[in-house]
């Protein structure tokens, strides 16, 4: 972190003594300023008032629009630099949770319901403009990692006088040894989760390269996820095991919005704009080429075909074209999406032997419609659809497998004079499930959110929220991540308050 700061220093620093550049904090969507507030409160280039959650902030940092996030003038160069540090006490219960263990081989071990969760984020930019009008820049967000802090650890046990497997992620118990202090230091690493680079003008439209690019992720409407943390678009599962949470499926959350691709993004014409972009496969930026071998044959991301059936869920060539309109009509506000993704598939290479007969897959083919009507720029309303051929989060739909349909309603006030917003919204998702033939049931998860976020003072967030979840399947024991007759439904709940700090 402190190299980093260096780096950031020397540019800044840099930029001035050149006399070409300017250094500063990145601003709203779209250029915007943000609410003086800290509540992330904007207007957009339509009238639209937006309010970006802790989690979501920084993603709509990254997407929003075809507008670069600053002006510079011709022949300069903008280097912006924001942080997060965002803290959340957090309580979390759900099925199977008991002292004596589910199911009976977990019998004794139990998990610790509560906790503090929180995270980092840097994000870097650059905008230039060339002499003759022609804007170019990068994006950069880091993160911390320390998801797998306790691996590889050592705790101390009393009586214990030999190695034997904990459960927490290859920990060992061994005597006379504690948790090692530096175990979290060594594993609590910076990586870039974000990073593309755009250029064009403002009446031609942006092509970008890299990763956030993804229509779907660009211009989805009436999710209403934006308002606290997101509920379950990924925070509130931090501390649920994975069966227990409900699947998001929507591509501002998992594996869709990280993948590396090419898109242009049109300039906004009487509230109209749109995009195309196409992803390769789904690797990132920072893998490559993604395998070693030079005729593959073995689970990498561009493997174009496989004999290894870990592959046959990934998608390839994935193309999304994406069309919105956005429009004020004196206090009301419209906003309507739609977006169609469709995919290719690695193809399976199927030889006599053990991987005969293992599950295939459809490609990507997805319709995607939302709406959000507002009132006084306060009051909002709205919704989304999606249906088609996928499964989990961005998963492949299995060969036989059911089709999917998720729906979304929510709506949000926002009350500048306090400044607070509120907000609630409940989903449902039915898809296949699990991968394993033959399907007779179908897999339904079903969550709400209620949060509310105050701004305290500038930069300062305060945010509260509760989020109940649903998964069930027949014939599907979600305890044991297995078919079976019990455990078919499984619920969770999760609610915080705590502080987001932005500067």
């Amino acid at each position: 972190m402190k190299k980093l700061g260096l780096l950031i220093t020397a540019g800044i620093t840099l930029s001035l003594a050149a006399g070409t550049a300017n250094a500063g904090r990145l601003i709203g969507m779209t250029g915007n300023p943000e609410s003086p507030t800290g509540t992330g409160i904007v207007t957009d280039l339509a009238g639209f008032q937006e309010s970006g959650s802790p989690y979501t902030g920084g993603q709509g940092l990254e997407t929003e629009g075809a507008a670069p996030f600053s002006t510079p003038a011709p022949g300069t160069v903008n280097m912006r630099v924001n942080s997060f540090v965002n803290e959340f006490p957090m309580v979390a219960w759900w099925t199977g949770m008991n002292g004596t263990g589910t199911p009976a081989s977990n019998a004794g071990n139990k998990q610790q319901a509560y906790g503090i969760f929180g995270w980092i984020r840097v994000d870097i930019g650059i905008d230039g403009m060339t002499k003759n009008g022609i804007q170019y820049g990068a994006f950069t967000e880091i993160r911390e990692n320390n998801t797998t802090a306790i691996s590889g650890g050592t705790a101390s046990l009393p009586g214990v006088t030999s190695s034997a497997s904990t459960g927490l992620a290859g920990a060992s118990v061994t005597s006379g040894f504690a948790q090692s202090a530096s175990s979290d230091s060594s594993d609590n690493i910076l990586y870039v989760r974000h990073a593309f680079t755009y250029i064009g003008t403002s009446t031609a439209g942006f092509i970008r390269i890299g990763d956030v690019v993804y229509a779907q992720s660009l211009y989805q409407l009436g999710l209403f996820d934006d308002f606290d943390m997101g509920g379950w678009i990924g925070y509130a599962s931090t501390n649920i095991p994975g069966n227990m949470a409900p699947v998001w499926p929507w591509a501002d959350e998992g594996g869709s919005y990280m993948a590396a691709g090419i898109a242009y993004l049109s300039p906004v014409i009487d509230g109209f704009d749109g995009g195309v972009s196409f992803m390769p496969n789904n690797s990132t930026p920072f893998d490559g080429s993604g395998c070693s071998s030079p005729f593959g044959g073995m689970a990498c991301a561009t493997q174009s075909s496989s004999q290894l059936s870990g592959d046959y869920g990934r998608y390839r060539n994935a193309i999304a074209v994406a069309l919105r309109y956005r429009n004020a009509f004196g206090p009301i506000g419209v906003a309507l999406s739609g977006i169609y993704t469709y995919s290719g598939r690695v193809n399976a290479v199927i030889t006599s032997g053990s991987l005969a007969g293992q599950q295939q897959f459809k490609g990507l083919n997805i319709g995607d419609i939302g709406a959000e009507v507002q009132w006084n720029k306060q009051l909002a309303v709205g919704g989304n659809v999606m249906w088609g051929a996928f499964n989990g989060n961005w998963g492949l739909q299995p060969i036989g497998g059911t089709t999917a349909l998720a729906w979304t309603a929510g709506v949000k006030y926002t009350m500048p004079f306090i400044p607070a917003t509120i907000g609630t919204y409940y989903f449902n998702y039915k898809y296949q499930g699990t991968t394993t033939a033959p399907f007779v049931t179908q897999r339904v998860s079903q969550g709400i959110d209620v949060g509310a976020v105050y701004g305290m003072g500038p930069g300062v967030v305060l945010v509260a929220e509760y989020a109940w979840g649903q998964n069930s399947q027949g014939d599907f024991d979600f305890l044991t991540n297995a078919p079976g007759l019990n455990n078919n439904t499984v619920q969770a709940q999760v609610a915080t308050v705590g502080m987001s700090i932005r500067f």
